[in-house]
């Protein structure tokens, strides 16, 4: 058929040249698209693309989705890796990826890592047939690996009915794609094939049944060959089904082509024999001797997904389900997860099938981390197989609680709790239900509720004393939400007594959960760090980034950095699972510490790991440190159009949007000028600081902005409270330079103390964030000048230029400036220190610059990210900018850029 499709689509395999080429011979790499629906020819395009790559030296790498074992995690990308008798990858390399399926983020960058190496040799083509039908993983790396290798001489060519898939909209600016799609052939082409194919021009009545098939290449094959086969003529287009059922008809047993419908891959005959005993080596061979099934190798398979799919649909339901459930039974028997017998057994459940709800919830709860979309669906059709009257009901209720909480689906897992809970039977079971609900409840934002229910449990009779523990290790959590910390605390310090008398393990980890949170949100961070590093050692690695923040806040950069490199250089050890907690930890270093093009990048990137992965929570931080880089920067429009996606956006609960969001309105109102405003925004979350359980109010920094406005708008009160809340916070952290420094400085700025904010900037030269040291510097030096004290003023405003200048505070330097130029003062400096352009080498941040330089120089993403201590996603994102700034679109074509533009020295 190959060879009929392609005497068509010369236009088509004209249209792939172009990026072939571009990949070939300038390293720059793209995404073709091939597009039609079934039985176009889209796999023989592909098959023909694919040969000319080989022919211009391409390493070429075919992998296919199919309908059946779409959930089969990252199936056909990893087979585009390991195929074909050159594959890209050895077996020993694929080895790395063994039992990766579940940690999606270390596989991928391990694909990346790979795919980059192969490519510094050769060209690369990844081709994926049907990905329509790819996976989550697959259609998340066919998403993410172009835009990682865009500066590879990488090309990854798709084939899809679907048009208006995401695949066929480019991932990035700096990704190149093409769709090609294929239509129907020409009536020319048709009567082309047909004289090729039967010797002779078609008949007319064959020439009518040609016509009516609407272009269509493998129905246009299959009429001519049956008409090469001396079949009647004019037989019409539509007895193409009645064919297929009529070559089954002439097996003597059919079973070999049902199985190979319902499995939808292709198999072996000893595999086809281990789920249905009867089939013979003898029945395959009368199959693929009718042209049904063909062979490939030792394994067969259909000829063309359009007969499978006919096959398929002429099933009988009572034998499609039957075949379904010996194929899951033999998957589990044959060694593999639920995960892979997940499909048959859902195509095989009825109502109150209790075997097929086991099967769709163990692989709901192997898909919970890799897959959170999937598990929860699968969950969810697990408990509504089951009725009520049935022993595996709560049970199953129960685990599809525990698995959407743990997705996040948090709505839905209230809703099957409350569906479960009228109908529990005894109290132990009542209280585990109440406390998965109250988790949920609380990861949402509704502690209120989740008090309520955990109080209805614990006055219940006959409730064990582990329960009892958990239950209220889970309402002190609930507390540290609603409750000033000291009416927290009576309930959080007795929790974590009871849960570790219990030896329960949950109730311990609730707990110290909320300990810490406790902590945190009343601002003793040395408190708050000990339980966060013992809930570590019960939990594994699932707390480490709040030990990190914790660190931060208590000044600790250095450790904090430690545990962010070993985070970054531990790819086995499950810290994947907290990849965006860690990558958030991560860019609040960065920009605490004043690397804000690294704060900007990793902000970036979590943004996109939160839309990958549904996060959320940590989308939303990322979103606020990019608003609050560009207000530094001085951009307020950028830092609005930033923060604007999140002011209206619902995906996380209010009480977990509001403060973040009402801080940064109110500083972006104090940056423009909007003082009243600012006041007006700020001032309910000012005077409830105290009682507020967030923990925004301990973050050194923030009283700074209050006194300012408070200032600017002459409201002692106001300023009189951040004063005082910055005191409580030094004195809730003694030792602690970034809060000891600015309680004295905002002290200072209101009283006009010179002597406090001299102490100030003496601490602050102990504290590593050097955005405080710049802030004290600057009102020392303000202040200053209002004395009088000219010459010493301006010294100290030139201290806090450089280091606003050294961290690209652009804002903070406009307004130095300004008041050293009121004061009479000029600094040729200035004059040199324009903003920088959008293009060109002068464009790239001191980040991007060393960036370019390892990468021009011959490393890999992953290499370069390690000399710099990065990840090697945060150095992706640089090397899109940079790809962008400097208008190149290949690895070839920086490095000439950086030969051509980097400044000599």
């Amino acid at each position: 058929m190959a060879r009929v499709v392609l005497r068509g689509r010369s236009a088509a395999m004209s249209a792939a040249m172009p990026a072939l080429r571009r990949a070939a011979r300038h390293g720059q790499s793209g995404i073709l698209v091939v597009t039609g629906e079934a039985g176009i020819g889209k796999t023989a395009v592909l098959d023909a693309i694919g040969a000319q790559a080989t022919g211009m030296g391409f390493r070429v790498g075919v992998g296919k989705a199919d309908e059946i074992g779409r959930i089969s995690p990252g199936a056909p990308v990893l087979l585009a890796l390991r195929n074909g008798a050159r594959p890209l990858l050895d077996s020993t390399a694929m080895t790395e990826f063994d039992g990766l399926a579940d940690h999606p983020l270390v596989l991928l960058d391990r694909v990346g890592a790979r795919l980059e190496r192969v490519a510094g040799v050769a060209p690369v083509l990844i081709v994926v047939d049907d990905v329509q039908w790819a996976d989550q993983l697959s259609r998340l790396a066919l998403r993410v690996l172009p835009e990682r290798l865009a500066g590879d001489p990488v090309v990854w060519l798709f084939a899809t009915r679907d048009p208006a898939d995401e695949l066929t909209t480019p991932p990035a600016p700096t990704v190149r794609l093409e769709t090609i799609p294929l239509g129907p052939l020409t009536a020319a082409d048709v009567a082309a094939i047909a004289r090729d194919r039967l010797g002779h021009p078609a008949s007319p009545a064959a020439q009518r049944m040609l016509d009516g098939v609407g272009g269509n290449p493998f129905l246009v094959t299959q009429i001519l060959d049956g008409l090469a086969r001396g079949g009647p003529d004019g037989v019409p287009p539509p007895s193409f089904v009645r064919a297929v059922e009529a070559a089954l008809d002439g097996l003597p047993d059919r079973t070999v082509v049902l199985l190979a419908a319902v499995l939808g891959r292709a198999f072996a005959i000893d595999e086809a024999q281990r789920i249905v005993p009867s089939v013979s080596s003898a029945d395959a061979d009368a199959a693929v001797a009718a042209g049904l099934l063909t062979r490939d190798g030792h394994r067969l398979c259909f000829r063309h997904d359009l007969v499978r799919e006919t096959v398929y649909l002429g099933l009988s339901e009572a034998v499609r389900r039957d075949l379904h459930r010996r194929c899951a039974r033999y998957l589990l028997a044959s060694g593999h997860d639920a995960l892979a017998a997940a499909p048959h057994a859902r195509a095989a459940a009825t109502p109150g099938d209790e075997e097929s709800a086991a099967i769709l919830c163990e692989a709901a709860h192997e898909a919970a981390g890799p897959l959170p979309e999937t598990a929860g669906d699968l969950v969810i059709e697990a408990f509504e197989l089951v009725r009520p009257g049935q022993g595996s009901w709560e049970p199953t209720g129960e685990r599809c609680v525990d698995v959407l909480h743990r997705v996040q689906r948090c709505a839905d897992a209230v809703r099957v709790a409350d569906v479960v809970l009228a109908r529990a039977h005894d109290a132990e079971t009542f209280a585990r239900i109440q406390v998965l609900a109250a988790r949920a409840l609380w990861r949402i934002g509704r502690p209120a509720e989740s008090v309520a229910r955990i109080d209805d449990a614990l006055a219940a009779p006959g409730v064990s004393a582990a329960l009892r523990a958990r239950l209220g290790a889970a309402r002190a959590l609930a507390l540290t939400r609603m409750a000033p910390a000291w009416r927290s605390r009576q309930a959080c310090e007795p929790a974590l007594s009871d849960a570790r008398a219990a030896g329960d393990r949950d109730a311990t980890m609730l707990a110290l959960q909320a300990m810490g949170e406790l902590a945190r949100n009343s601002g003793h961070h040395a408190e708050s760090l000990a339980y966060f590093r013992e809930l570590r050692s019960v939990s594994g690695t699932s707390y480490l980034a709040e030990e990190i923040i914790e660190l931060q806040l208590l000044d600790r950069y250095v450790d904090a950095g430690r545990l962010l490199e070993a985070a970054h250089q531990d790819d086995r050890g499950g810290i994947e699972a907290t990849l965006p907690s860690v990558t958030a930890a991560q860019m609040w270093q960065d920009f605490n510490l004043g690397r804000l093009d690294d704060a900007e990048a990793g902000a970036r990137t979590l943004v996109t790991i939160g839309r990958e992965l549904g996060d959320h929570v940590h989308e939303l931080d990322a979103v606020l440190v990019f608003s609050a880089v560009a207000l530094l920067r001085g951009d307020l429009a950028e830092a609005a159009e930033r923060l604007a996606p999140a002011t209206t956006g619902e995906a996380a609960d209010d009480s977990v949007r509001l403060p973040g969001l009402t801080l940064m309105e109110g500083w972006l109102a104090a940056s423009d000028g909007r003082a009243a405003e600012a006041r007006t925004i700020l001032r309910p979350l000012l005077f409830s600081a105290r009682d507020s359980s967030a923990d925004w109010p301990w973050w050194p920094g923030w009283m700074r902005v209050f006194v300012r406005v408070g200032r600017a708008t002459r409201d002692q009160r106001f300023s009189g409270e951040a004063v005082a809340i910055a005191a409580e916070g030094a004195a809730r952290n003694p030792g602690v330079a970034s809060f000891q420094g600015v309680a004295l400085a905002t002290r200072g700025l209101v009283h006009l103390d010179l002597d406090a904010l001299t102490e100030a900037t003496a601490v602050l030269e102990r504290s590593p964030r050097p955005m405080l040291r710049g802030n004290a510097a600057e009102d020392r030096g303000r202040l200053l000048l209002g004395y009088g004290k000219r010459a010493e003023g301006l010294a100290e405003l030139d201290r806090a230029w450089a280091i606003y200048r050294g961290i690209g505070a652009r804002a903070a330097m406009v307004d130095v400036q300004r008041v050293m130029r009121r004061a009479g003062a000029r600094r040729a400096k200035w004059e040199t220190d324009a903003a920088r352009p959008r293009a060109g080498w002068a464009a790239l941040t001191d980040a991007e610059v060393k960036v370019a330089e390892l990468i021009s120089a011959g490393h890999t993403n992953k290499a370069a990210a390690r000399m710099l201590n990065l990840s090697p996603n945060t150095v992706s994102t640089h090397l899109r900018s940079i790809f962008t700034k400097l208008d190149v679109q290949s690895r070839v074509q920086l490095t000439n850029a950086v030969h051509a533009m980097r400044p000599t020295t």
